[in-house]
């Protein structure tokens, strides 16, 4: 199935591979790129501090607070129109990795979804929705410790000065002295006649930016050591003599490739120096971010800026906490200075309905949501953590309790985990008389939220975190209902597609196909089935702008259907399983790209496996290789009558859906490690993740296991070359199939 809403690509090198493969190439840069940008979703505007500032709750009392105490501060409002909900979203769950944090975190800060999966390095983990909406809600940083991720960054002569920078590098130790010491290509050394200062200072002239935020943020990428960070050193084997001091093009999932990728940057650029690295690199960060709206260490961290027309795509940090981190130090070496009372600017973003009160840091427990059983007779449930307080009720072995926080330090020799009882009541027990249970469940059903709506890890407004906010129309399943009423509303419990679970008012959500009585809409649940995919764009139209890419398979909730006929397409209003909203074409007059799903409350009862065509699959010694479209059932139903375990590559099991590259498969005893054809990300299906990282194979910026090689070898020749891109290419255009 073909569709001019297909993935369109941008160009790009692929060095020493034959004509045809070129063009692939430049088929397979949009394709990617489509991933991972989002454009606006309103009008953005800068004004002066004013009365406007009144409709967004919780600013006007901090922003007045520091005009009190700084006269000579100026703040300037940024009105992004974007709606919080969508903001956050497309900072987490749309893109996953796109901010991290330290794996030492607790798993509060962690992505539920991603787990303990390195992001940007080995060390690093995705950032969970709590963790970002805490470090992106700037009312927790409009004080004098923090205010300066929101300094305007362009260069003001008359009050940074060397004297300034020397502050902030004080610490760092290689960078003290009058005289740079460095290696050069051909491995002797060479020495510079400035200092480090003196080199930061002029590559910030040039460039227009304020040096200190140039010295911060080379603290901030390479450490404050003995020596800096390995793009910096200039003795990284294969790239002697190359630095890159703002690890321009750094990025990767793995150390060693946010390295590689980094100094190859370096090497492309002959930075061949450590003046040449900090002054060639300040002027890329002036002219792809501070000079391109992104003139806020905030705005650098949260692409929340549309004057280059795109949004979330093109920020400079991973790590969430950056801006805030940098700005203290920002902040300090003004306050070593005395200029803390110059003139300043400060640039404040602001949201459409954010949350009345500003959101709280992640606490240190896990949050969850998950059934246990107690072991143990007369166990007491307590008011709070410890054997000192007060016991608000008792339970037995074999009673099911529900757990919403799991502890992660001890008190009284125990840790005290969070439940609530059948009857409501919240309390703490002690982990040792808890075992974790399935999921207490009386239906499963499909629904969807009929507004926005916070989703929480437990019944009642009081006692509960919130775990997401629901965006109107997103699909969920219900598992439970009518087990709690609290705060005068009854409480369901439903799952979202990432496999999270939560709490939501029964009065929220609607069953599929449902007309709401506040608009007389009726949703409809659709499918992709159109091969390549589809975009999701702003507005109908193929001349609109993208917002993200759905793959074939995706469930989306169809909010309004013929929305509008433009292009030679019809056009539907949706929203995906992440909460985006959008259009998308839904076809031609000759061709569909998605179908109708009929709503089933009722259970699958005895229904035969249908076996899909381009299914099949064998077992190659510890291998099970597998064609696009097999699914667990598949193998189940090939299996009859033997015992068929599935799990994902985090060990989770998995009983319906897609094999993906990198599931093991117990059949009986006997395991084996799955290679789907075409899967090379290991997501279970075929799309542009998989050129992706077939093009990284081939240009040696990472490495393949075997399984991984199998599944990238489509064309079956025992290599991985360009023909395996080719026909990946081909498949997506469903010019061809893959068989074992």
């Amino acid at each position: 199935m073909k569709s001019n809403e297909a993935i369109t690509i941008k160009q790009s090198r692929f060095i020493k591979l034959v004509t045809y493969l070129i063009i692939l190439t430049i088929v397979f840069y949009a394709f990617f790129n489509v991933l991972n940008k989002n454009i606006v979703f309103g009008a953005q505007v800068r004004q002066g501090y004013s009365t406007e500032i009144n409709k967004y709750p919780g600013y006007k009392e901090l922003i007045d607070k520091l005009k009190k105490d700084h006269p000579n501060w100026k703040f300037t409002i940024f009105y992004t129109g974007l709606d919080w909900s969508q903001v956050i979203k497309n900072e987490t769950t749309a893109c996953h990795g796109r901010n991290v944090v330290p794996s030492s975190r607790s798993n509060a800060w962690k992505c539920s979804v991603c787990g303990e999966t390195p992001r940007g390095g080995s060390s690093w983990r995705c950032a969970s929705e709590a963790a970002v909406s805490y470090y992106m809600d700037p009312r927790n940083w409009l004080n004098d410790t923090y205010i300066f991720e929101f300094e305007n960054l362009s260069y003001n002569e008359e009050i940074q000065n060397v004297e300034g920078v020397k502050k902030i590098i004080s610490s760092i130790k290689y960078m003290q002295g009058d005289k740079v010491t460095y290696t050069k290509t051909d491995g002797t050394k060479a020495t510079l006649d400035k200092s480090y200062a003196q080199i930061i200072m002029e590559a910030a002239k040039q460039a227009g930016i304020s040096p200190y935020h140039l010295a911060s943020r080379i603290r901030q990428e390479q450490g404050a050591g003995t020596t800096p960070g390995s793009t910096a050193t200039g003795t990284y084997t294969g790239y002697v003599g190359y630095y890159n001091f703002l690890n321009i093009k750094a990025s990767g999932s793995t150390d060693r490739e946010v390295i590689v990728n980094g100094l190859q940057h370096a090497k492309n650029s002959s930075w061949t120096d450590p003046e040449i690295s900090i002054i060639q690199g300040s002027k890329v960060l002036a002219k792809n971010y501070i000079n391109d709206g992104q003139d806020t260490l905030y705005l650098q961290k949260f692409d929340v800026d549309n004057s280059d027309g795109t949004l979330y795509y093109f920020q400079y940090m991973q790590n969430v906490s950056a801006s805030v981190s940098e700005g203290a130090e920002v902040k300090n070496a003004y306050n070593q200075l005395g200029l803390l009372n110059s003139s300043i600017e400060f640039i404040i973003p602001v949201y459409e309905n954010m949350p009345q009160t500003a959101c709280q840091e992640p606490i240190d427990a896990s949050i969850v949501t998950q059934n246990v059983k107690v072991k143990g007779t007369g166990v007491s449930v307590r008011a709070g953590t410890g054997t000192t307080t007060s016991k608000v009720a008792t339970v037995n072995t074999g009673d099911t309790l529900l757990r919403i926080e799991i502890a992660a330090t001890m008190n009284s020799g125990y840790y005290w985990d969070k439940v609530i009882l059948p009857n409501g009541t919240v309390g703490y027990i002690a982990r040792t008389y808890l075992v974790e249970t399935t999921d207490v469940k009386n239906c499963e059903e499909t629904v969807i939220a009929n507004t926005t709506v916070n989703l929480r890890n437990g019944p009642g407004l009081n006692e509960t975190t919130i775990i997401t906010t629901l965006v109107k129309g997103q699909a969920l399943t219900r598992i439970q209902k009518g087990q709690y009423t609290l705060n005068a509303y009854v409480w369901d419990r439903v799952k979202l597609a990432d496999g999270r679970q939560g709490y939501i008012v029964q009065d929220y959500i609607s069953l599929a196909g449902e007309t709401t009585t506040e608009t007389d809409e009726k949703t409809q649940l659709i499918k992709v089935i159109c091969n390549s995919g589809l975009k999701i764009r702003e507005e109908a139209g193929i001349d609109k702008k993208i917002l993200t890419y759905v793959s074939k398979n995706e469930i989306l909730t169809r909010t309004q259907a013929s929305v509008s006929s433009v292009n030679g397409y019809t056009w539907d209003k949706v929203v995906t399983a992440t909460g985006i909203e959008g259009y998308i074409a839904r076809g031609t007059a000759t061709e569909q790209y998605v179908e109708e799903i009929k709503n089933d409350t009722e259970p699958n009862k005895g229904t035969d496996v249908v076996v899909p065509a381009n299914s099949d699959f064998k077992v190659q010694d510890t291998k099970l290789i597998c064609e696009p479209a097999t699914t667990v059932e598949v193998i189940e139903q090939k299996n009859s009558g033997k015992t068929v375990v599935v799990k994902d590559s985090k060990g989770t099991v998995v009983k319906t859906g897609n094999i993906g590259t990198g599931y093991t498969i117990t059949i009986n005893s006997k395991t084996y490690t799955a290679s789907k054809l075409g899967d090379v990300n290991g997501d279970g299906n075929i799309n542009s993740g998989d050129l992706f990282y077939t093009q990284k194979y081939l240009l040696k910026k990472i490495e393949f296991n075997d399984c991984t090689k199998k599944a990238c070898d489509v064309n079956g020749d025992n290599n991985i070359n360009s023909g395996d891109l080719f026909y990946i290419q081909k498949y997506l255009l469903k010019k061809t199939e893959f068989h074992i």
